[in-house]
């Protein structure tokens, strides 16, 4: 009985691991088009899910950094 639950086993998990290569294969080939177009443009490509990518450009966070500058009060060094 454990022999035959090992075999099963085993199977199942050669099945998985198959399945799992498919998958990965079928994610880069859908996908590998625009993540080169992305990372030469110098943007980060973020795996989220299956099949699923989150492309960002760097350059937002010094926008946003510079807006964060705007706001902050520069202090002079003077006191009252």
């Amino acid at each position: 009985m454990a022999t035959e639950m090992f075999h099963v086993t085993e199977r199942l998990s050669r099945m998985t691991a198959w399945v799992s290569s498919l998958v990965a294969r079928a994610d880069h080939e859908l996908c590998a088009e625009e993540d080169d177009r992305a990372r030469r443009r110098g943007w980060t490509v973020t795996k989220t899910g299956f099949g699923a990518r989150r492309y960002r450009d760097p350059r937002f966070d010094a926008l946003k950094a510079a807006r964060l500058a705007e706001r902050t009060p520069v202090s002079t060094g003077a006191r009252r």
